[in-house]
């Protein structure tokens, strides 16, 4: 007896709740249209370095929709490659740096990096890349 009285409380409780505020949010997030625009090229060759040597590169996004572009996670292809992206909302119209630092020691010849930005535009996924050539210190 007592659990359907906790029962009916329950069922009570939950049709009493206002969801209107959740509604709100879910719908503007599905009505959100943002675009991730990389304003120069998606991908960067930093030419040739030397073994150990580090570069630090910079992608810059732009928000080309309409509503709020936010990067969810971001990863590298390589742990050699340090990133640093934005965790704030970027909105219509927004502009925001996207730093990588890639670290040469331990790599020689052509390197390819992707950077994988997981967004709530759609597409959800941008693949940014980085390019170059380790040679050897020992000449």
């Amino acid at each position: 007896m007592k659990n359907i009285f906790y029962i009916l409380f329950l069922l009570c409780t939950i049709s009493c709740t206002n969801f209107n505020s959740y509604e709100e949010v879910n719908i503007s997030l599905l009505e959100s249209k943002p675009i991730v625009t990389v304003l120069g090229n998606e991908t960067i060759d930093f030419g040739v370095i030397t073994e150990g040597e580090t570069v630090d590169l910079e992608f810059k996004i732009k928000n080309t929709g309409y509503g709020s572009l936010i990067i969810t996670h971001a990863t590298a292809s390589c742990g050699c490659t340090k990133l640093d992206f934005p965790k704030d909302i970027i909105e219509d119209g927004g502009t925001e740096i996207i730093k990588i630092t890639f670290d040469s020691k331990g790599k020689l010849g052509k390197q390819t990096k992707k950077i994988t930005l997981v967004t709530n535009a759609n597409p959800s996924i941008k693949i940014l890349t980085i390019t170059g050539e380790v040679i050897s210190s020992k000449n």
